[in-house]
């Protein structure tokens, strides 16, 4: 006779379960997705470049005063872009004077850290997908678009105050001027090929407004105290660009950004930079 005990039982109808069955009760797909994630996070070229030469190497246009720009006096650079990329050299190495720069241009900043010429750029650039198909961004570093400038004490503080026969100059490649063209076809615009050449209209009078990319205006209102900078009636963030695929660092630079504007230190450096040409208007 043959004693079938409990145990016997449970192991024999074990072995009719197939093992896909039987896995699919222990083995998550987004959990296992969430391991990798996790062991992956562990490893990055690029930090682990920058703690072995102590030096994080950020490349820039270093072309726009108020953003990033090198004092030809103290060999410093000077601007909100430059002290961004110091907090994060202090962030990372413990130290602000930890940073290295890059000159970049339009043709070699993607290349540049597509290449690890560059650890990251931090510039007045954005996301967009034909920049994706080289390199990654983090979240927003600086709220940029088109904005309007105006001497103070002008009645216009919107795109709402530009009426019939007010006089909008804009520089020919800024595309954003149509918003305001759909809004107010009837207000007098007048072109001009760059922003040195428009603003120098605005200032002889030739204009009551004068609208282009708030970088360019803060530019502006920073060569003259008696103009301001007043509305930003489009958004285009700008944001630090990383070597593609690398998940670690992305992750690293937006729990950094989140930090620094948790701190108030965002705060701090925006209102240093932008505060006294009208940056609260625009933020």
């Amino acid at each position: 006779m043959i004693r079938v005990t409990l145990s016997h039982l449970v192991l024999a109808l074990l072995t009719l379960i197939p093992v896909s069955s039987a896995m699919s009760q222990t083995d998550n797909p987004v959990g296992a997705a969430a391991v990798t994630s996790a062991d992956s996070s562990h490893r990055s070229e690029t930090m682990g470049n920058i703690k072995k030469r102590g030096k994080v190497l950020v490349g820039s246009e270093q072309k726009f005063p108020i953003m990033n720009i090198k004092n030809p006096a103290t060999g410093r650079n000077e601007g909100f872009m430059a002290d961004l990329a110091r907090a994060l050299a202090k962030n990372m190495l413990g130290d602000e004077n930890k940073v290295e720069w890059t000159v970049v241009d339009d043709d070699t900043r993607l290349s540049s850290v597509a290449e690890g010429k560059v650890d990251v750029v931090i510039d007045t650039t954005g996301a967009s997908a034909e920049k994706a198909k080289l390199v990654d961004f983090s979240d927003e570093t600086f709220r940029s678009g088109s904005g309007l400038l105006v001497k103070k004490g002008s009645p216009i503080k919107s795109i709402d105050d530009i009426h019939k026969g007010t006089r909008v100059i804009y520089v020919k490649a800024n595309p954003d001027v149509k918003d305001i063209k759909a809004k107010v076809p009837d207000a007098t615009y007048i072109e001009f090929e760059n922003s040195k050449d428009a603003f120098a209209a605005l200032k002889a009078g030739q204009g009551d407004v004068f609208t282009q990319v708030v970088t360019h205006l803060f530019r502006a209102a920073s060569q003259d105290p008696d103009y301001v900078v007043v509305n930003r009636f489009t958004n285009k963030p700008y944001c630090i660009l990383l070597k593609k695929g690398d998940l670690v660092l992305e992750s690293y630079l937006n729990d950094f950004l989140r930090g620094l504007r948790a701190s108030g230190e965002y705060d701090r450096l925006y209102n240093k930079w932008f505060g006294a040409y009208g940056g609260n208007a625009v933020k």
